[in-house]
């Protein structure tokens, strides 16, 4: 192995893990961004598909089940 590559080696792995810590610590400074915007539309229900939502065709039950025709 020459010095040629082993410096590009080097360089590649430095560089390639400059990114990850870039893109660990943004990540870690979204998060309570992230988890606010989660638990809001966790406590809306948004995009709910479960009977707790009344059922119904679009909560996957029959429109029998849901008293519509």
């Amino acid at each position: 192995m020459s010095w040629d590559v082993l410096t590009m080696l080097a360089l590649g792995l430095f560089g390639f893990l400059a990114l990850v810590v870039t893109l660990v610590t943004s990540l870690l400074k979204q998060q309570p961004e992230l988890v606010a915007a989660w638990r809001s539309l966790v406590s809306s229900g948004a995009g709910c598909t479960c009977r707790a939502g009344g059922g119904g065709a679009a909560a996957g039950g029959t429109d029998a089940e849901s008293g519509g025709e």
